[in-house]
């Protein structure tokens, strides 16, 4: 029995309400008018008997569905298999891709058509237009005359196909939703539905006890997890567990695999792995737990989190700052008096960055949104990026992430600007006063209520609706009471009334509560300035220049020679596991620092007493990756050291330190050998620092 989309629509709803539902809600909940939900009903009359099912009508009561139960059923599962008849061509090419990743052969053509109840002309048609998308994937579409359809890729690249679908086309939320209510009601038949082919690539229950298993390791977690990164973990996790029974194995760089295995992720990512050993009753190889490493360096951290996030990353720090100046400078916004914004784009950046570089996608599901309702701030990040980031492609959803960023920053700065009332006397009559209202407001934004009152009138206005008055004309008040300007506005009347509203910022008083709140407050900050100094003034007693004495041979030795006189200093206690942990963070990522003959090393270790900072030129040049990846010759090692355990106004302070090298200054002054001068350039860069702070928390 064929029935229309509409007619479908109206039956689903019959079936979800068996006591039965309004005419006006069918026709509200499909967006038709009750005149065509009368006209549909009529139709579906006669179809219906062919279940021996009957609509009740009844004035005042509603409409249902009556028949036995058996009927309803099979009507239910006759309006499901009809599904694909309706399949948008977007959902076509969903399954398609559905069918091919779970296929172990080729797929013939003829199949597919069949399946979707389309030509086979439709469906080539189709497979030309996934190609591009198949390509993003990293796999291969091959199309042979009597061999048939597959993918043809690593496994690697068939889990992030399968991972994407999954996420571009499912809420999580939802679907986890979904999954508890369905595993124990599941149909005997297999529908075409793109939910369910979707859902189909993982199996439900793996999916539950996965989950269950995270859940009970969350809290050996590094760091809490955003829920959707939390729903996210618990699909590739299901999916691993999936593809290795079905002999499906995943392919991963020892080298890289050894490196990941000091991380706290690896850690976790062993524990979790063998737990779900003995509940799947299965082997898992040990390159799946670098793969789910991997997952979790990559997923977003719960919001709370960053409220004490710091990284110890310094290239990212100077990216960060990088990006901030960038969009401060296009925008004409001063970003560094937003502290949240460092801090906030840290904590994104480095899973996000993480992600980039192992090609890993991630769902925006407010991409759509940003985009039209903040296309300039959109348009003005996604240039950001390439320009901070040249090396990197940063797809839209990373993109739609930092705006939001900006876009909260934007908001609070815009919030700790005071907001004033201000009264308009123009006696020259309302055109005047309109000018002169439309100028304020353009010119001076933080007056936001305006209200135009005549001569006779000011004075009775309650002081309490004002906090000044601005008149064309004399007033017969105390002249500090008024601010009298000319019915233009000119340059010096603006002067006059900002000049006028920073001694009334000054002069208004705070209640009580809020003034035991504000000398909290004064305290903290008080307290956090005098950390900052400690450490600015430690770092600039701590500073060394020194010229390394041949011979080296190579990178280890020199680090050797450096953390060698750094010992004697009694700044660290063990240079062996300072040199090894410098070396490894060299192996995750070049240091070199593009353009120049300088490299920026750097560590926090338990091993390390004091901050430091250093710089350290070798007797000839080393073979270095730069942080693009390339190999430069350096000349001289800069090296930043931390204590394991430090408060974020030192890693504040160290930040700080490692963003000076965007600037050609630092960068030549550096190089050049000159202690005096080098040391110069840092305390009056360190004290430029402290002062703006002490401006900022003002």
């Amino acid at each position: 029995m064929r029935f229309s989309s509409r007619q479908k629509m109206i039956l689903a709803k019959l079936l979800q309400e068996p006591q039965g539902i309004t005419v006006r809600e069918i026709a509200e909940e499909i967006d038709v008018s009750t005149r065509t939900v009368h006209r549909e009903l009529d139709e579906l009359e006669p179809a219906l008997e062919s279940y021996r099912l009957q609509l009740i009508r009844k004035i005042g009561i509603g409409v249902r569905l009556q028949g036995e139960a058996a009927a309803k059923e099979a009507l239910r599962q006759d309006l499901e298999k009809a599904a694909a008849d309706d399949l948008t061509p977007h959902e076509r090419k969903i399954i398609i891709l559905c069918t091919l990743l779970e296929a172990t052969e080729p797929v013939k053509l003829l199949s597919l058509a069949h399946e979707l109840k389309v030509t086979t002309a439709t469906v080539s048609h189709d497979l030309d237009e996934l190609e591009e998308k198949i390509k993003q994937y990293g796999l291969r579409l091959v199309r042979r005359r009597g061999y048939g359809i597959e993918l043809q890729g690593s496994e690697t690249a068939k889990r992030l196909a399968i991972t994407s679908l999954i996420s571009e086309n499912l809420n999580e939320y939802e679907l986890i939703a979904a999954l508890k209510d369905s595993i124990h009601q599941k149909a005997q038949h297999r529908t075409n539905s793109v939910s369910e082919r979707l859902l189909g690539l993982i199996e439900k229950e793996k999916l539950l006890v996965v989950e269950s298993a995270l859940h009970d390791l969350k809290d050996d977690l590094p760091y809490p997890l955003a829920d959707s990164a939390f729903i996210g973990l618990v699909i590739h996790l299901a999916l691993a567990i999936e593809r290795v029974e079905k002999g499906e194995k995943i392919h991963f760089h020892q080298e890289y695999l050894h490196q990941l295995a000091d991380t706290q992720e690896y850690q976790v990512a062993e524990k979790l792995l063998r737990r779900l050993e003995t509940l799947f009753q299965m082997e898992i190889p040990r390159e799946e737990i670098g793969y789910i490493t991997m997952h979790l360096r990559g997923a977003k951290v719960r919001n709370s989190y960053q409220d004490h996030y710091l990284s110890d990353n310094v290239e990212l720090m100077s990216k960060v700052k990088q990006l901030i100046a960038y969009c401060g400078s296009k925008l004409g916004v001063d970003f560094e008096h937003d502290q949240s914004l460092r801090h906030d784009l840290l904590t994104h950046m480095e899973p996000a960055l993480y992600r980039l570089m192992q090609g890993m996608r991630i769902r925006n599901p407010l991409l759509d949104q940003i985009k039209r309702n903040y296309p300039d701030l959109f348009a003005l990040l996604a240039d950001a990026v390439r320009q901070v980031f040249p090396e990197l492609h940063v797809p839209e959803e990373e993109v739609g992430y930092l705006a939001m960023h900006f876009g909260a920053s934007l908001e609070r700065l815009h919030r700790q600007h005071a907001r004033y009332d201000a009264l308009i006397v123009c006696a020259t009559g309302i055109g005047s006063s309109k000018i002169l209202a439309s100028r304020i407001k353009k010119e001076i934004p933080e007056i936001e209520g305006l209200r135009n009152v005549s001569l006779f009138e000011v004075s009775s206005v309650p002081k309490s609706e004002y906090d000044l008055i601005i008149s064309t004309v004399q007033l017969p008040f105390h002249q500090d009471e008024y601010i009298l300007v000319n019915p233009l506005l000119t340059k010096e009347d603006i002067d006059q009334i900002k000049a006028f509203l920073k001694g009334l910022a000054r002069r208004q008083s705070l209640p009580a509560a809020s003034r035991n709140k504000q000398a909290v407050r004064t305290f903290e900050q008080l307290r956090s300035l005098q950390i900052v100094l400690t450490f600015v003034l430690g770092l600039l007693e701590r500073f060394a220049y020194r010229r390394i004495r041949p011979p080296i041979a190579g990178l280890e030795a020199a680090l050797d020679e450096i953390c060698g006189e750094i010992e004697q200093q009694g700044i660290i206690t063990d240079r062996q596991a300072v040199v090894k942990q410098l070396l490894d963070r060299e192996k995750i990522g070049g240091l070199g620092i593009p353009g120049t003959r300088l490299a920026l090393f750097h560590c926090r270790s338990d091993q390390v007493q004091d901050a430091f900072f250093g710089v350290f030129e070798l007797p000839e040049s080393l073979r270095i990756r730069s942080m693009e990846n390339e190999w430069i010759d350096v000349k001289t090692i800069l090296l930043l050291l931390a204590p394991k355990t430090m408060p974020k106004e030192g890693l504040e302070v160290l930040s700080e330190i490692s963003s000076i090298f965007i600037e050609d200054e630092a960068i030549r002054l550096f190089s050049s050998g000159e202690e005096k001068r080098m040391h110069a350039y840092l305390a009056e860069t360190l004290r430029d620092y402290t002062h703006n702070r002490m401006r900022v928390e003002e």
